[in-house]
């Protein structure tokens, strides 16, 4: 989680390394998206999106989260698990609904009463960089406390949810965690958990950012070495797994493909050399009524083997209705990057201003997207983008050209 959290996962898990596409910017007249996909590497939550890493589930379907309520021996719960479970549902179960246009679905399943933990809340030292023992001993314990009453092969995902109140419960300390060696519960392996330390009410959209990690999704933020600085110079108010507060929350266009919420017709792939124009439909706005296929949502510029320039409409629509600025939003991708690293850093388009300075996690970006009329030449890609015009049914016209 960001801001309170360090890099969300503990450890990395092996990822395949995608081979057999052509390195370098796509060639001409291809508009396969394929062409621009970047491969997957190595790197923890690598933005690659030629194929999918199966150690993760992947939310294209319905996926189904038992909810499980942990209480302690040194202290006596005052709220109750269907509170706690309203502070997270069904709003993080309609953010998802909205960002994948009603592809998948989140289907929470919490618990009706408190689970006792063995042990008090104290003595698991919980805190925001958990010492490995102490996090192990927290994990089993609950997973055993749990078994009698959870099947957990029934489940996608676990979220254990610490009774808020408890004195040793440190709201720093939500995250994802990944383990080495799964744990082994109901016949079924235990390969990742979401751990809640959540205060009441809880911090906006923290669980979809942590179940954005269970999707194989990166931190986007950048969290200084000595804790101290600005986490949200890479983005800014754009995309969740940035900043959970943010003004335009809606993961980018980029992130949708990789999950499999934008199929290879939404991708427009633009060939090295040339000048492309076409219409985006604004990212976060619903699919278009009886079923029409409507425009792209994505332009991506391949400029080298590991590296793209992704450009995506962001208006005050869906998830992203509280959207400083309105317009075309330009961003770099670098899929060998690992999460927390700064795999995506959204291109400023008006270095000399800034916007909401009351309500964004960082203005320098808030007003980021070109608007009507406006070009920018992305350097050192030598990508210029121009926006055109705006279509009556709100597309965005875009024009492009590189090399």
């Amino acid at each position: 989680m960001r801001l309170r959290g360090s890099a969300a996962l503990l450890t990395a898990l092996a990822a395949l390394v995608a081979t057999g596409l052509v390195a370098g910017p796509a060639a001409a007249g291809d508009r396969q998206s394929g062409r621009c996909a970047l491969p997957r590497t190595s790197a923890h939550h690598s933005l690659g999106v030629d194929t999918w890493n199966e150690d993760y589930p992947r939310p294209a379907r319905s996926l189904d989260a038992v909810m499980i309520f942990l209480s302690f021996p040194d202290s006596e719960p005052l709220l109750t698990p269907r509170e706690l479970a309203s502070d997270h549902f069904p709003a993080t179960s309609d953010f998802f609904r909205r960002a994948s246009y009603g592809k998948f679905a989140l289907r929470p399943h919490p618990l009706p009463g408190w689970v006792p933990m063995p042990a008090d809340s104290t003595s698991y030292a919980i805190q925001r960089d958990w010492s490995a023992e102490n996090r192990t001993a927290y994990l089993r314990d609950a997973v055993a406390a749990a078994d009698s009453r959870v099947d957990f092969s029934q489940y996608d995902i676990v979220y254990l949810v610490a009774d808020p109140d408890a004195p040793g419960v440190d709201s720093d300390a939500t995250k994802v965690v990944n383990f080495d060696t799964a744990l082994r519960a109901d016949g079924t392996d235990i390969r990742r958990v979401v751990t809640v330390f959540e205060k009441h009410p809880p911090d906006r959209h923290v669980l979809a950012h942590e179940t954005g990690h269970v999707f194989d999704l990166p931190d986007l933020y950048h969290r200084p070495s000595d804790g101290k600085g600005d986490w949200d110079t890479h983005v800014g108010d754009w995309d969740l797994m940035g900043s959970q507060f943010g003004l335009a929350p809606d993961p980018f266009g980029w992130h949708k493909w990789k999950l499999g919420w934008l199929d290879a017709g939404q991708v427009e792939c633009v060939p090295w050399g040339t000048t492309s124009r076409f219409t985006l439909d604004p990212l976060s706005a619903p699919p278009p009524a009886g079923g029409q296929r409507g425009n792209a949502r994505l332009a991506v510029v391949r400029t080298g083997e590991n590296t793209a320039l992704a450009v995506e409409a962001r208006d005050s629509t869906g998830n992203d209705r509280g959207a400083c600025s309105e317009g075309v939003l330009i961003y770099r991708v670098r899929n060998g990057t690992a999460s927390g690293g700064g795999p995506i850093e959204v291109v400023d388009t008006h270095p000399r201003t800034e916007a909401c300075w009351d309500s964004s996690v960082y203005p320098p970006l808030a007003d980021a997207p070109l608007g009507v009329g406006e070009r920018f030449t992305v350097a050192p890609e030598e990508a210029r983008v121009e926006v055109a015009e705006r279509t009556g049914s709100g597309g965005w016209t875009v024009q492009i050209t590189t090399g």
